[in-house]
């Protein structure tokens, strides 16, 4: 795939292979190819398209976390990463999603994509059994989350019957790491 993005016609530039990971979750984590010359408010919009967006929260970048250097959005990849650093984007301010990303490859050609990142691999979605019957779990319910402190796991068929529809009702599990926060539903997916 790479042989033949770089046979393309262009100029070749600086690419990075970017590691992204749930800071609480590891088992949520993508591969991500990212263009030198993309902002990291290129990289703020995927993350929320793919992970993150419920309600237009704030968002930020930051060496360090949440008492650390906070970095522009303006910034072009290629200007703040290198393989010793590890940024933090955290989405939220109030229900936060903290995001660690670090570049753990980088080449010189041309992009995969037109587009400024290209997904090269992600996690399957974390299997949770249901708290009822221990089958595969495809449904959450934060009532059960936050009033009778339980897992809230559901499988269709005991969503089916089950009582609560407070927290907005039961809400599906995506691949996200963001499943019952604030108002997040997904979807999940790629944004191209």
């Amino acid at each position: 795939m790479i042989d033949a993005a770089d046979q393309k016609q262009g100029k070749a530039q600086p690419i990075f292979q970017l590691q992204v990971r749930d800071a609480d979750l590891p088992d949520f984590w993508l591969h991500l190819e990212m263009k030198g010359s993309a902002t990291l408010a290129d990289l703020d919009a995927y993350l929320r398209a793919i992970w993150l967006e419920c309600c237009g929260h704030l968002s930020r970048f930051s060496i360090g976390g949440w008492s650390g250097e906070e970095i522009s959005k303006e910034t072009r990849v290629e200007e703040v990463f290198d393989l010793d650093v590890e940024l933090t984007h955290i989405y939220d301010f109030g229900t936060s999603s903290e995001t660690l990303i670090r570049a753990v490859g980088e080449r010189e050609g041309m992009p995969l994509t037109k587009p400024p990142i290209f997904l090269m691999a992600r996690n399957h979605r974390p299997e949770v059994p249901c708290m009822k019957c221990d089958q595969p779990a495809t449904w959450l319910c934060l009532e059960c989350v936050y009033e009778y402190e339980r897992d809230g796991t559901l499988c269709d068929r005991h969503a089916k019957r089950h009582p609560h529809d407070d927290y907005g009702g039961l809400f599906p599990l995506v691949n996200s790491p963001r499943v019952g926060m604030c108002g997040y539903e997904g979807p999940a997916d790629p944004p191209y």
